[in-house]
């Protein structure tokens, strides 16, 4: 069964579809799919493929990838011929993951990211896989006029020779790419010294390659954790840096514990893509010290970790949605530190001291303190119950 890209497209969706059939009517092979929110891309993609040709999808969200994948499933496609970027972490970044599967097309689609970094990252790996199998290349990407700007044409161009506003419709337009130019450059990752190490950033991941402050805030309570861990008589503790971005509070917890030499277990997890490649590179020095044991996963607020299964959560959530202050966004996030905890593990959570987020830990956890507080940041600390039978 065919699924018209309307069954899920909005107005934004209808406008690349669009773009993308009139620029490259008649291009054969495979097609890619980037930041597909609703999956209605990729059922295009989908509906459009012939023969042996395949649908690649490389979106940042995981939740996004599940969407994308849910349509996949609906088309009736094969999973060998509809393949999702991320779901073998051993290929995350876009340029393997067009050459380990050897894609063979020359149209690519989808929406703008948010980043300039991440748009040059593409548009370079885009361009030099190209020139690898002697292709054409045709990118058609689309976002909000309000929040277009001529530094995205110039992070093109960093791969193509041609690139052009499109006509727009409404609050919407694409940005057109083709002629990938000869010799294009790899992206290279951002990388910055920090107190605890170095860190490593790809893509648009929150904070580049620098550490922001409220993390720095929440990282010197976090070590300092770590240290008194076994006064608290957890002689291994097992912790969870729950969106880990950059990967800075990991980096953090893992040195102060190489530097005591005591035992960790460290789970880092971030729905975006670009988080898990950057901190993966980020505590790649920590990989191979004894009795640090690491493990980097590309999830959705946790869903994959276990219940109870942490003594320690550490969260430096997100408050924005676009350019919006949404103070909700930590909603799920905090129900997930409370499932992994252990009774009577830690939440660690810092917040702007504008922002009101004691009583939403108030409401699932036993018991609620201020760690520290300055007039931009706070941290706070919150206790799972433990149950009458486990005292």
């Amino acid at each position: 069964m065919i699924f018209a890209p309307e069954e899920n497209a909005d107005a934004l969706d209808r406008l690349i579809v669009h773009d993308a059939a009139e620029n490259a009517p008649n291009v054969p092979g495979d097609i890619l799919v980037l930041d597909d929110r609703s999956g209605a891309l990729t059922a295009w993609a989908c509906a459009r493929i012939e023969g042996r040709s395949r649908v690649f999808v490389r979106s940042v969200l995981r939740s996004h990838a599940a969407s994308a994948r849910a349509i996949a499933a609906r088309s009736g496609k094969s999973d060998d011929r509809v393949l999702i970027a991320g779901d073998n972490l051993a290929a995350p970044d876009l340029g393997t993951f067009l050459a380990e599967h050897s894609f063979s097309g020359s149209l690519a689609l989808g929406r703008l990211p948010k980043s300039l970094a991440a748009l040059e990252e593409n548009a370079r790996f885009l361009a030099r896989h190209a020139h690898t199998m002697d292709r054409e290349m045709t990118l058609v990407l689309g976002g909000a006029t309000k929040h277009m700007t001529r530094s995205m044409n110039d992070a093109l161009r960093a791969g193509f020779g041609e690139v052009r506003g499109l006509r727009g419709k409404g609050k919407f337009r694409s940005l057109y790419a083709s002629v990938p130019g000869e010799g294009v450059a790899p992206p290279l990752a951002r990388r910055s010294a920090w107190s605890s190490g170095e860190l490593v950033a790809y893509g648009g991941v929150f904070s580049g390659a620098k550490a922001d402050r409220g993390g720095e805030a929440l990282a010197r309570v976090a070590t300092t954790w770590i240290a008194t861990a076994t006064e608290r008589g957890i002689a291994s503790p097992r912790v969870l840096d729950l969106g880990c971005g950059n990967g800075m509070l990991s980096l953090a917890v893992s040195e102060a514990a190489a530097r005591t030499g005591a035992a960790l277990s460290l789970t880092a997890t971030d729905v975006d893509l670009d988080a898990v490649r950057s901190t993966h590179a980020t505590l790649a020095p920590y990989s191979w010290q004894p009795g640090i044991d690491v493990r980097v996963t590309w999830d959705d607020a946790a869903a994959q970790e276990a219940s109870e299964s942490f003594d320690l959560v550490m969260l430096n959530p997100p408050f924005h949605d676009g350019t919006r202050v949404d103070a909700t966004l930590v909603e799920p996030l905090l129900e997930a530190a409370h499932r992994v905890l252990e009774p009577g593990g830690e939440l660690l959570l810092v917040h702007n001291s504008h922002l009101r987020y004691r009583a939403l830990l108030e409401r699932r956890f036993s018991a609620t303190r201020e760690v520290s507080r300055d007039r931009t940041f706070t941290v706070l600390s919150a206790t799972k119950a433990i149950s009458k039978r486990e005292r």
